[in-house]
């Protein structure tokens, strides 16, 4: 009798082949202002910082609220400038596979990689563009019980945002589950949804104006601060969207870029939280060794 062999992922094409090459881009003297403008008028979650034509640095929604959070200056959003905030760009050269973008990518714990040399950034690569390649030329039949992550953090519904940001920045993670008083999950918040929360049009005005107004103590992500303050269940996503253990991980990846999140999580028949599958799961399989 045969045992049943998990089918072999080839993963020998380029990046330069998924590579985007639409770079939206800001100058090292743009200001945070313009940098969370253009972020949420692109609807996107990162910006690439230039010194003239060479590209020098990076910019994600997750820094902004890092620096937010540690940032005790009193300035406003236009008086900070992007290089205080920008990370390395992380230059891979075309001729890498997409499994080995994959590898990259969770070794350094990064979204991104761009494609060229500080001279030249001639594409970019995003989780999302090596999960597109997953599901669309790969033939993996892993299950999501073979890769979901069985612990995750969690908060209390009435928890205030400014501990769910503590804890985030200090374990360097990207959602938390929100529980209710019975510690059933009811929704999730993600360093995007804290993000949006700050540039709601209706909202950065009030940011703005008070920020400035801080004592030093203080600041937008402080326990009296216009962001630390909320409520966890008020700014929540309600609701968990979920899948079952034994589905393929193709088709959790395909749920995931469908519906534009994060993640999923894995329930019983019981409705039971098992766990988590997060775009970085999904690398996980891309980028396994056959």
């Amino acid at each position: 009798m045969k045992t049943a062999r998990r089918a072999q992922i080839i993963c020998d094409d380029g990046v330069s082949d998924i590579a985007n090459t639409d770079i939206i881009k800001l100058q090292k003297d743009n200001t945070l202002q313009d940098i969370i403008s253009c972020l949420s008028m692109n609807k996107i979650s990162k910006i690439f910082i230039y010194d003239d034509a060479k590209p020098v640095g990076v910019v994600t929604d997750k820094d902004i609220i890092r620096f937010l959070y540690i940032d005790k200056s009193g300035r406003n959003l236009n008086q900070i400038l992007a290089t205080e905030l920008m990370n390395n760009i992380c230059f891979v050269n075309k001729g890498l596979t997409c499994q080995q973008a994959a590898q990259l990518m969770l070794l350094n714990k990064i979204g991104t990689l761009g494609v060229g040399s500080k001279e030249n950034l001639a594409g970019i690569i995003t989780k999302s563009d090596l999960i597109k390649y997953y599901i669309t030329r790969q033939h993996d039949t892993s299950k999501v019980s073979d890769y979901m992550t069985i612990s995750y953090f969690s908060a209390g519904i009435n928890d205030r945002v400014y501990e769910l940001i503590k804890k985030m920045i200090a374990f360097d993670i990207s959602r938390v589950v929100i529980t209710d008083d019975d510690k059933k999950p009811v929704g999730m918040i993600t360093a995007g949804d804290l993000f949006n929360l700050t540039i709601e049009t209706n909202k950065l005005s009030i940011v703005q104006s008070s920020i400035a107004n801080y004592l030093e103590k203080d600041g937008l992500w402080s326990e009296t601060g216009f962001v630390g303050s909320q409520i966890a269940g008020e700014i929540m996503t309600p609701g968990i969207i979920t899948t079952g253990p034994s589905v393929d991980m193709v088709d959790a990846a395909k749920v995931i870029l469908e519906k534009r999140i994060d993640s999923l999580g894995i329930s019983d028949e019981s409705n039971t939280l098992l766990g988590i599958i997060s775009k970085r799961n999904i690398l996980l399989a891309l980028a396994k060794d056959t």
